[in-house]
């Protein structure tokens, strides 16, 4: 099973080289974010520890959703050293919930801004299915933020090889749209709870 994750670091490298990209397919519609040709509507907003809004497809919900947008506000990192360790803290923590860190990197947008970038896949054999996570953090006007696009993937038979499809087929493009996706500004999202 090792080479489902070599390959992804592999393919998220590429991506992050390849000269001429394609536009994004990312823009925002009051509340809904469209994202690799999907509308995504607002669906959950909590502050627990930071404030975090979550973003569901068709008729699914932060219960049940098979691809979940989240954006995270982080006003603790400010500068390019917060950023790094933001980023350090989130890989630490997916370790420690038994998440299979694909790549992790300091990457640069078109504009030459870097931002840290990292996909993780979390086995979950009960329900027969990994779920991806493939987060970009950056730093906005004021403070940091992050971006995760989340997929499960499952099936009753081989959840591993659909995974490994999906991989192959989808991560470039996943890392090129949070590369560019226009989000909406995190000062006009909502902050109540629903």
């Amino acid at each position: 099973m090792p080479g489902i994750f070599n390959k992804l670091a592999i393919l998220a490298a590429v991506a992050f080289l390849m000269p001429n990209r394609a536009p994004a397919n990312t823009k925002l519609l009051a509340s809904s974010i469209v994202f690799l040709g999907r509308t995504y509507r607002l669906a959950s907003f909590n502050q627990k520890s930071n404030p975090m809004w979550e973003f569901v497809s068709a008729n699914e919900t932060v219960n049940n959703w098979t691809t979940l947008l989240t954006i995270i506000d982080r006003p603790d990192a400010q500068t390019r050293p917060d950023l790094d360790r933001l980023s350090q803290g989130i890989l630490d923590n997916y370790k420690s919930h038994h998440g299979k860190i694909l790549v992790a990197k300091t990457v640069a947008d078109a504009s030459g801004t870097p931002f840290n970038y990292l996909a993780a896949a979390f086995d979950e054999p009960a329900d027969h299915r990994f779920e991806l996570n493939f987060v970009k953090i950056a730093l906005g006007p004021n403070n940091a933020y992050l971006v995760m696009y989340g997929v499960r993937v499952s099936d009753p038979h081989d959840y591993v090889g659909k995974a490994r499809t999906y991989l192959d087929r989808h991560s470039p493009e996943i890392g090129l749209e949070l590369e560019k996706a226009t989000l909406p500004a995190i000062g006009t999202l909502p902050r109540k709870e629903f």
